[in-house]
């Protein structure tokens, strides 16, 4: 995971990895982080811009 992340907001984006059905508020701004699989890879993002995001790739 990319270092311009605290550790509370790795655990924010673990937990929704995780359980991608569960409600997982986001530590920056307090919204819901949203999940979106496409194929064998998904997307955790915040809605707000320029907050939290990370992306997966599968092989």
């Amino acid at each position: 995971m990319a270092s311009k992340y605290n550790e509370k907001e790795i655990k924010a984006i673990e937990a929704k990895e995780l359980h991608p059905e569960s409600k997982v508020i986001c530590p920056r701004c307090g919204k819901e982080l949203s999940y979106r699989a496409v194929g064998n890879s998904y997307e955790i993002k915040c809605p707000t811009p320029n907050c939290l995001e990370a992306t997966f790739r599968g092989l």
